[in-house]
């Protein structure tokens, strides 16, 4: 009795489970190149991204709670000074998530232009206006995964605010140091209350923008593998 031919499944590779930039097989790394050690460079970021972005969500809430006790009538009041220290931690955190996002962006360009042929010899001249209109960088699709760098409603929010606690939280006079709203002239209780809840608002929106961001660079992370893996194999068929 013959036994019934088996169909390959062509949709097989399709459903395989998305690899990550460390995961990807060794043969799609050019020789000499700085390849391998960005991706190594790069997983180590992940870790310390996630672990950060932990910190933040446990300062954030100690924050948040505080601020909404300042302004109650009955049960827990907190000490100014201890408010001002948990802020202070939050702010510490987050910029310290900002300047790592920093970091990773400018490592996933370079890892990029190392692992592909884009061109740039020296890793100084690899910016991100120059990779966004690269050609190879086009036709491997990576152009709107690079755009996420600049997405004002997560990662471009972030690098954005790496520049004002860079720059401006100590050496401007516009930005300040706990994240508070502008000053209120009114002693009203009503107007103190809503000022406390700006304040709790500035500090948990961050915190939900590094989570957001956690999100976009983990997605991020699949798809430049995927793209980068379907470029090298398309050069292998010309």
């Amino acid at each position: 009795m013959k036994k019934p031919k088996v169909q390959k499944n062509k949709s097989i590779r399709k459903n395989v489970h998305p690899l990550h930039i460390q995961e990807l097989p060794a043969k799609y790394f050019p020789r000499n190149t700085k390849a391998k050690d960005y991706r190594n460079e790069l997983a180590r970021m992940m870790n310390n991204l996630r672990y950060t972005n932990e910190k933040i969500q446990y300062s954030a809430q100690l924050c948040v709670f505080t601020i909404k006790c300042i302004t109650r009538k009955r049960g827990f009041k907190p000490s100014l000074p201890e408010s001002f220290r948990l802020v202070e931690e939050f702010v510490y955190h987050y910029e310290n998530f900002c300047f790592r996002l920093f970091v990773f962006r400018e490592k996933v360009l370079k890892f990029i232009n190392a692992v592909l042929p884009v061109g740039f010899e020296k890793d100084r001249d690899v910016k991100i206006q120059f990779m966004l209109v690269n050609p190879v960088v086009k036709q491997a699709k990576l152009v709107s995964l690079i755009r996420e760098f600049d997405n004002k409603k997560d990662l471009g929010k972030v690098i954005e605010d790496r520049h004002s606690l860079t720059h401006k939280l100590y050496y401007g006079k516009t930005f300040d140091h706990y994240l508070r709203p502008k000053n209120i002239e009114s002693k009203k209780v009503k107007d103190f209350k809503q000022w406390c809840k700006d304040w709790e608002r500035k500090i948990s929106n961050r915190a939900k923008l590094t989570e957001k961001s956690i999100y976009v660079i983990s997605k991020m992370n699949h798809d430049i593998t995927s793209k980068i893996i379907k470029y090298r194999d398309s050069l292998k068929k010309k």
